[in-house]
């Protein structure tokens, strides 16, 4: 049972406090936002404001230019320490959206960990951690979207048309437009009452999250391809980039999961990974997985984290130590192959 109603407590006790001059909220998610974090994040800001709290977003990377059309992210912050160090330390109340990991707040740790406010997370992932004073989590759920939908219903809020374009971009990126298991009747009821509320359009939504590639990124994906690799029979997929091949391309800044996602609609290939050598001797993975191939776990192994079918790690290692690591990793991930009819997934 998510505790909605402790939750609703805290929220009338900063909105209480702001009158005395204090109740401050700070709204964050993870490191590299992606629409889950985002729209999460967006949505739950415009309850709170509609309901007259003092809430501010602040996160550690600027919103990518696919999700500019949100309402809201243009008043998300990029952490800066001399603006946002005592703002965040002397906050009332600090909820993270779509990130249970606190090393993935980033920058912006340091404060949340000296801050005297109230720390919340609201969640979908599995990992469930003690830095949290309350954690408001439910791992079926198809997104963290849908928990802010829930808490917003529980709290008596209304869907307002920013509301539910915010939502509607959490459980389109999270639910890979809806064709991931966790796309379940339930969130498409509230995909419908989400349109109802006016001001979503599927296809324009559609084509900035999907469709607005950069140059760079086309680039970056024929590199990719070009030296796709397959092991374990056909059944885990990867491809690597080099951090000269990212600057020739001018793509450290691009989104790659959709590449990752190509490698794992190859035939036969039930679990995918990118790797990306990134500046300080760091290697950034992507892990993607088909049905009960759990590539959480063996991110958790490395630090990282995630979903059973969508995860990532950010290695402390060199580009080819992450590769080899992870390699020999997915033998045990995967297992023994099971019979299938041939042709089929």
């Amino acid at each position: 049972m998510i505790p909605w109603g402790e939750l609703g407590r805290h929220l009338d006790e900063a909105r209480a406090a702001s009158e005395a001059g204090g109740g401050r909220i700070i709204l964050a998610t993870h490191v590299n936002a992606d629409g889950d974090g985002l729209g999460s994040q967006a949505g739950l800001w415009h309850f709170l404001k509609h309901r007259g709290h003092d809430a501010h977003m602040i996160n550690t990377d600027t919103v990518p230019e696919r999700y500019g059309f949100i309402d809201g992210v243009e008043s998300i912050a990029v952490y800066d320490q001399k603006r946002h160090r005592d703002m965040i330390r002397g906050a009332h109340l600090f909820i993270v959206l779509d990130n249970s990991s606190p090393e993935r707040l980033g920058t912006l740790l340091p404060d949340v960990r000296e801050s005297t406010a109230f720390r919340i997370c609201i969640d979908h992932h599995v990992t469930v951690d003690p830095f949290w004073q309350l954690n408001c989590i439910d791992t079926d759920a198809a997104a963290s979207g849908q928990l802010v939908y829930e808490a917003i219903k529980a709290l008596g809020g209304a869907i307002t048309a920013p509301i539910a374009i915010a939502l509607y971009a959490a459980f389109v990126t999270d639910t890979g437009h809806f064709r991931f298991p966790k796309t379940t009747p339930h969130v498409h009821r509230i995909i419908a009452e989400l349109m109802e509320a006016g001001a979503i359009n599927p296809q324009r939504i559609y084509r900035a999250i999907y469709e607005g590639h950069s140059r760079a990124l086309s680039r970056i994906v024929g590199h990719a391809l070009s030296d796709a690799h397959y092991d374990y029979g056909g059944r885990f997929a990867w491809a690597r980039l080099t951090r000269r091949q990212l600057e020739e391309c001018g793509g450290f800044e691009e989104d790659t999961g959709d590449l990752v996602n190509m490698l794992l609609a190859v035939k036969g290939v039930e679990a995918a990974a990118l790797f990306k050598e990134m500046p300080e001797g760091l290697t950034k993975v992507s892990l993607r997985s088909l049905g009960d191939v759990d590539v959480n776990l063996l991110a958790s192994r490395f630090g990282g984290g995630g979903h059973r079918n969508a995860s990532g790690v950010l290695m402390t290692a060199p580009l080819e130590e992450g590769v080899r690591s992870i390699v020999e990793g997915m033998k045990e991930t995967l297992g023994e192959p099971s019979v299938k009819p041939l042709g089929t997934r």
